[in-house]
């Protein structure tokens, strides 16, 4: 959505950052604020993990690294959109975002890209800018036997392989165990995406970056955004912004991607509220033939999917007949990427069933979701304990 005439802002519920920041802070040594997740995480990964996903990513920085290599992952992307896009990338375009990453040099990454010189030419020498980026990446000093030499060699002399492994090692991941983590907590976070939205509806561009935290500066005046380091970028130049809430951005990373023309994306992943994910329960065993546990239902997220006119047509349709997301896209005549927008929104409130269908999927309004609604408003509305959600009125800026 744009909230703002002069910057395009808008927001999205995604683990396209998330679920790379949660393996920095897996693989990262020393306690943090992420511990006791860390400790469960570990616990349940597959025993020949740790082995597989260090040849991908020898050092945590190297997380990071990876999520800006698939850059072509934009807006509110599936874990499954994040995965296709990896498997199906050209190699071409994986080794240059990578070596982008690491040398910041044009001439060296195209070098590289076409074998003009070793690897270890480049690292030897002295001269090339960056050095201490290198060292921060473990390329220097140089030496062919450390891993991350390693790493990058293969990248570039076996991009397939690695690309392979690189998928596989996010595949583990999420299935054993980050799918159920996402799965809790993105409904907090789209109830955070929705204060977000409400914030900027209430406050200039640059007020919500200070209100946020954001590491940048947003000047509307000079209309440009100030990094702590670099040079300023023209709002003439930016062609959208995202602000995405997350649970496990505890660096206080962004990016900045190339679009067309000239212009750029820039992605700010925000965790305003660090220790969410330690809250995280393990997954509760049940004894065959006992009752299983009662899913829990936010009401704020739920009433909020269904305030919005599009999304509440589109949850009267699934509760009459199961509906692929192109069908719908044609019957309320929206762009697909429209669709994609509001399923995601009332798929993070529960509101959504899905089911295979031949080639697609078939898309349902959760009846237990609706008839448990009612008592989880009640339970939650008039909790004497629970935290209050306060400033939720719209005071709409005027010119």
């Amino acid at each position: 959505m744009a909230g703002n005439d002069s910057l395009r802002i808008e927001f999205a519920v995604t683990p396209r950052f998330d679920v790379f920041y949660a393996l920095f802070a897996l693989t990262s040594g020393g306690s943090g604020p992420l511990q006791d997740w860390k400790q469960r995480a570990l616990d349940r990964l597959p025993r020949d993990f740790e082995r597989v996903a260090r040849r991908v990513a020898p050092l945590p920085i190297f997380w990071p690294l990876l999520a800006d290599a698939i850059q072509g992952v934009t807006g509110e992307a599936s874990f499954g959109e994040v995965l296709s896009t990896i498997r199906e990338m050209r190699v071409d375009d994986l080794k240059r975002n990578v070596l982008s990453g690491i040398f910041h040099d044009r001439a060296t990454v195209d070098a590289l890209l076409t074998r003009k010189n070793k690897l270890k030419q480049f690292l030897s020498d002295e001269a090339l800018p960056g050095g201490e980026l290198l060292a921060h990446f473990g390329l220097r000093p140089y030496s062919s036997d450390s891993p991350a030499a390693r790493t990058i060699d293969a990248l570039i002399s076996k991009p397939q392989s690695y690309r392979d492994e690189f998928a596989l090692v996010l595949e583990q991941f999420w299935e054993s165990g980050f799918k159920r983590d996402w799965s809790t907590l993105e409904p907090a976070l789209r109830a955070e995406s929705f204060r977000m939205i409400d914030l900027l509806e209430e406050h200039s561009a640059a007020d919500l970056a200070r209100e946020l935290n954001l590491p940048v500066t947003l000047d509307d005046s000079a209309r440009e955004v100030r990094p702590k380091s670099g040079a300023a970028i023209s709002y003439d130049r930016i062609d959208r912004c995202y602000i995405i809430p997350s649970a496990f951005n505890t660096r206080r990373l962004w990016a900045k991607y190339e679009s067309t023309g000239r212009k750029v994306v820039l992605y700010f992943p925000i965790a305003r509220e660090l220790g969410t994910a330690n809250e995280l329960s393990a997954p509760e065993r049940t004894k065959r033939g006992a009752e299983r546990p009662k899913k829990e239902i936010n009401a704020e997220s739920v009433f909020r999917a269904l305030g919005d006119t599009t999304r509440y047509a589109i949850a009267s349709i699934l509760a009459r007949t199961p509906t692929s997301s192109a069908d719908l896209a044609r019957s309320l005549n929206v762009s697909k990427p429209t669709i994609t927008h509001h399923v995601h929104a009332l798929r993070s409130a529960g509101l959504i069933t899905e089911t295979p269908s031949g080639g697609s999927t078939k898309l349902s309004l959760s009846r237990d979701t609706v008839a448990a609604l009612s008592g989880a408003a009640v339970d939650q509305l008039f909790a004497s304990t629970a935290d209050l959600t306060l400033g939720t009125t719209r005071k709409r800026r005027t010119s």
